[in-house]
C-alpha cells in the first residue's frame, strides 16, 4: 500500500442548529496506518480511543470504510472477522467492539461519527443489520470519495459544514444500499424483472391488480416475486401500484380542473366513493379538500 501520512480527525461539539436535523456529525476523520505500527494512533480522546485488549463501547453510530490493507473486526454480536479493501462497518451504541489492521499490510481507514433523534430510523432503513454490521462493497470509489469530500469539508469547518457533511453521509448509505442491492447478476436480473413489473402496474388501470399473473407473465414464481419486489422497492405490489395511482391523481387534482370523478375514472378506481375514501385515509384530505388546499397555499405564497 502506499506510504503517503494523511492523517486528519476531528471532533466536533454539536449546537442545537446541528441536533435540529434529527441527524448530526461527532467526529470525521481519515488516517493511514503503516505496515508494523502501533494501533490505534495516539491523539484520540480517550472516549474513541482504545487498545485491541479493552475494546470499546461508543455512545454514538460510527461508519468505517477500510479502502486499502487487511486487519481483523471483533465485537460481542459476531466472532473475529476479516477485513480487506471495501469492508464497510457500521457501529452501533453500546456494543462492545474491537478492530486492528494487520501488521503486515496496514491499511487506509475513513470514519463518520454521527448520532441524533433520526439516526437510528437512518440505520434501521440501511442494509445493515445487528448481526452483520459489516458489508463488503467490491466497487467502493465512489464511497470513497465521499468520505474525502467530508474530510475536506471537515477541515475548513466553515458554518454550514455540519449539514453538508450530514448529506454527505446519506449519500454514503444510499451508495452502499445500491452496491449491495446490485452487487450480483442474480440480483441485476430480478431488478429488471421488477422494473418490467412495475411498468405492468402502471399500465394496468384496474384496480384489482392480479399480482400472480404479473408474476407469471415474468416467469417468476408468486412467493419469490412478492419477496423481490419488496426487498427492491420497500412496498408489496398492490402497495407501489396503489402509491402510483395516488401520485397520478394529485397532479391530476392540481394540474388539471378536471372533476374528481373523472380523476377517479382515469386512475382505475372502480367508484368515486372508493377513490375518495382511498384518498383520504392516505393523505388526511378528501381529493377536494386537496385540491384546495394545495390552491390557497400557493395564492398565500404568491401575495407575499
Amino acid at each position: 500500500m502506499k506510504k503517503e501520512r494523511v492523517n486528519f480527525y476531528k471532533y466536533f461539539p454539536v449546537s442545537e442548529e446541528d441536533t435540529s436535523w434529527g441527524v448530526f456529525i461527532e467526529n470525521v476523520g481519515s488516517s493511514v496506518v503503516l505496515e508494523g505500527e502501533n494501533y490505534p494512533l495516539i491523539g484520540h480522546p480517550n472516549t474513541h480511543y482504545f487498545t485491541w485488549e479493552k475494546g470499546r463501547y461508543l455512545s454514538g453510530y460510527q461508519l468505517l470504510l477500510i479502502a486499502d490493507g487487511r486487519g481483523v473486526f471483533e465485537s460481542e454480536t459476531m466472532g473475529i472477522i476479516s477485513l480487506s479493501p471495501g469492508s464497510m462497518i457500521l457501529l452501533c451504541p453500546n456494543v462492545w467492539h474491537r478492530y486492528r489492521p494487520l501488521k503486515k499490510t496496514g491499511w487506509k481507514e475513513y470514519w463518520i461519527g454521527f448520532d441524533g433523534d433520526l439516526a437510528s430510523r437512518l440505520v434501521k432503513g440501511s442494509v445493515f443489520n445487528d448481526l452483520l454490521p459489516i458489508l463488503m462493497i467490491k466497487e467502493f470509489q465512489e464511497i470513497q470519495n465521499l468520505f474525502d469530500i467530508a474530510v475536506s469539508y471537515s477541515i475548513e469547518e466553515k458554518p454550514g459544514f455540519q449539514q453538508i457533511v450530514v448529506g454527505i453521509l446519506l449519500q454514503i448509505f444510499g451508495h452502499v444500499q445500491y452496491n449491495i442491492k446490485n452487487k450480483t447478476k442474480q440480483s441485476r436480473s430480478f431488478m429488471n424483472q421488477i422494473n418490467l413489473a412495475k411498468e405492468l402496474m402502471k399500465s394496468n388501470k384496474s384496480e384489482n391488480l392480479d399480482v400472480p399473473k404479473i408474476a407469471q407473465e415474468l416467469n417468476i414464481g408468486y412467493a419469490l416475486f412478492r419477496k423481490k419486489f419488496k426487498e427492491f422497492t420497500g412496498m408489496s405490489p398492490k402497495q407501489y401500484q396503489m402509491q402510483f395511482k395516488l401520485n397520478q391523481a394529485k397532479s391530476l387534482l392540481l394540474g388539471t380542473d378536471m372533476p374528481v370523478k373523472i380523476i377517479a375514472f382515469e386512475t382505475g378506481f372502480e367508484s368515486i366513493y372508493h377513490f375518495s375514501k382511498v384518498f383520504k385515509e392516505k393523505t388526511g384530505s378528501s381529493p377536494s379538500q386537496y385540491r384546495q388546499i394545495v390552491m390557497d397555499s400557493n395564492k398565500s405564497v404568491l401575495n407575499q
